[in-house]
């Protein structure tokens, strides 16, 4: 059992993703570079003590090197009154990013905020909205205009840059502040 802060408790947070067997899952595909012939996996799963996993191995055979998950949420999300995604995290040395999509088709432009976790104790992460940038297949999407909060459909996970090998982050609620 990791040692946690405790969960992030505000008197006006909104959970987003919420991780646990008390709370209705999310359900995560895993989606990674197979795409393009890679041979990457990685798989997002809720522990009986209310984390979320997001672990596998990142490959770089066959044009590969980046793994990640796409969750749609069962509304769209009006986060417009909102500033961004905070969470706790702990991770083993590797960026991570976090996308938002304004549809739940994996195909349109999900913008994404990049996030380095600490890999003794939790780190409180903040993620403002204004930060996530435009991308397209790992570009960056130069005329995209920014993210539109009032319509958050799906969310996703990812490890990428060709951080080869096996990785694993461990989050709690992803909450809106």
């Amino acid at each position: 059992m990791l040692n946690s802060p405790g969960p992030i408790s505000r008197d006006d947070a909104h959970t987003l993703v919420a991780f646990g067997p008390q709370n209705q899952p999310l359900s995560w595909e895993s989606l990674g570079d197979r795409v393009m012939g890679g041979q990457s996996d990685g798989r997002v799963v809720s522990s009986e003590e209310g984390y979320g996993d997001f672990y596998g191995t990142v490959r770089l055979e066959n044009g590969g090197g980046f793994a990640s998950a796409k969750a749609d949420l069962a509304e769209p999300v009006d986060a417009s009154s909102r500033a961004g995604i905070e969470l706790l995290a702990r991770g083993d040395g590797r960026t991570y990013k976090i996308g938002l999509r304004n549809s739940t088709d994996r195909r349109s432009i999900v913008y994404q905020h990049s996030f380095t976790p600490d890999t003794e104790q939790w780190s409180r992460i903040q993620l403002p909205f204004r930060d996530f940038i435009p991308t397209w297949r790992g570009r960056t999407v130069a005329n995209a205009g920014p993210l539109n909060t009032r319509h958050l459909a799906s969310l996703s996970l990812f490890v990428s840059g060709r951080q080869a090998g096996e990785f694993h982050l461990r989050m709690q609620n992803w909450i809106l502040f």
